[in-house]
């Protein structure tokens, strides 16, 4: 299967609002993506601000990044997301989005890569120290879903 790598256009906005709610469950995220529209959608991830792997011309899963403090000291720090389309699970797209989304960070200037993920998500957590994300913290009892208390875990990987 070839995979190929674009950012995001705005024309894109339904058919990512489409992979986000099939992604994005209380399994594996706090709240979920509901945007009213897709002009809400863009406000949230302007065109240009998700890395798409495509597969066919499909999108099969993207890397997305902002920055968790909107200030000049901070410019160096992007926090990820990464989806997959669940008809592209094993197919290795998540390890290409990390390996282009890297290369992507770096050429925007960003030295340090953070994220969040539940500590239930045993498969995302897996993967993240795979790639040599280590883990910076964790606030415990986070979140309170379907009747129990998750800790989110922060992890970090310098690049």
């Amino acid at each position: 299967m070839k995979v190929t790598f674009r950012l995001s256009e705005r024309h894109d906005a339904a058919a990512l609002i489409a992979l986000n709610r099939l992604v994005w469950n209380n399994d594996n995220a706090p709240i979920l993506n509901n945007y009213e529209s897709t002009e809400n959608y863009l406000e949230k991830s302007p065109p240009g601000s998700e890395l798409l792997a495509l597969c066919d011309d499909v999108i099969a899963g993207y890397f997305s990044y902002r920055s968790p403090i909107p200030l000049p000291a901070n410019a160096h720090v992007a926090e990820l997301a990464i989806a997959v389309h669940p008809d592209y699970h094993g197919a290795g797209i998540a390890q290409a989005l990390m390996m282009e989304g890297e290369v992507w960070m770096r050429r925007l200037g960003k030295k340090k890569l953070s994220l969040r993920v539940m500590a239930t998500n045993a498969r995302a957590l897996s993967f993240y120290k795979k790639y040599g994300f280590l883990t910076q913290g964790v606030l415990p009892q986070e979140f309170y879903i379907n009747g129990h208390y998750v800790d989110d875990v922060m992890m970090y990987k310098m690049l």
